[in-house]
């Protein structure tokens, strides 16, 4: 399962870099988000491919977990900075909301005591309530996670049916993904489907975010052109 994390690692510094070159050449906010999600799940595969690879330490294991917890809530700052464009403040808000919540989160993981032996004897899908206190997990995994989660597919699927953009069908798609190879990994203890999952899910995302920067590049243009 290395080798599938390794590619996964791969291809989010690629789409990381893609997308945050957009955001400099643009500085539209959802962008900057949207290329901080990508970055933490290139970090996140990156402590998977190494903890599957040459076994799990304590660094390794708390980069993957944080990282991997608080990339849907950056997903969800973009997805809201992208429906709010007229009302920046919202995204605003929401943005500030997540980065406080991201920041103890971090705090909290950085400073807990880890059931090593747990640890240790982990395979490519560690058990996360084994490992890691409830304490650096609770609420900040509701609140990052699922929150986040659900605010990309919701709002992805809101944008879908009301505006008819296919890129957000995409975004939802790819979102929904995730939270199936988190359930098979947590509810059906079907682990081993979740790296190819995380992958085809940032695959989806990532071909959904390069569809929206292309209509709103469009958008301009066609707006240029009648000014």
């Amino acid at each position: 399962m290395w080798i599938v994390a390794l590619v996964s690692c791969v291809i989010g510094i690629a789409f990381t870099w893609v997308v945050l070159k957009q955001y400099l050449e643009r500085r539209r906010p959802y962008q900057l988000f949207w290329s901080i999600a990508l970055a933490m799940f290139a970090l996140a595969t990156f402590g998977e491919f190494i903890g599957n690879a040459f076994g799990w330490s304590v660094p390794i294991y708390k980069l993957y977990y944080f990282a991997g917890v608080a990339l849907p809530g950056f997903f969800g700052v973009g997805t809201v900075y992208l429906m709010t464009r007229e009302k920046p403040a919202l995204g605003h808000v929401y943005a500030a909301a997540t980065i406080l919540v991201a920041l103890l989160f971090l705090i909290r993981v950085a400073g807990a005591e880890l059931n090593v032996p747990a640890l240790e004897a982990a395979g490519f899908a560690p058990n996360h309530a084994e490992i890691m206190p409830a304490s650096a997990r609770r609420p900040y995994s509701v609140l990052l996670s699922a929150v986040g989660g659900v605010v990309l597919i919701a709002g992805a699927l809101y944008s879908w049916l009301r505006h008819g953009l296919t890129y957000n069908r995409l975004i939802a798609l790819g979102g929904f993904i995730f939270v199936i190879g988190g359930m098979f990994a947590s509810r059906l203890e079907i682990p081993e489907l979740m790296p190819f999952t995380n992958l085809l899910g940032i695959i989806l995302i990532y071909l959904g975010v390069q569809q929206a920067a292309r209509f709103r590049q469009a958008q301009a243009a066609a707006q240029a052109a009648q000014a």
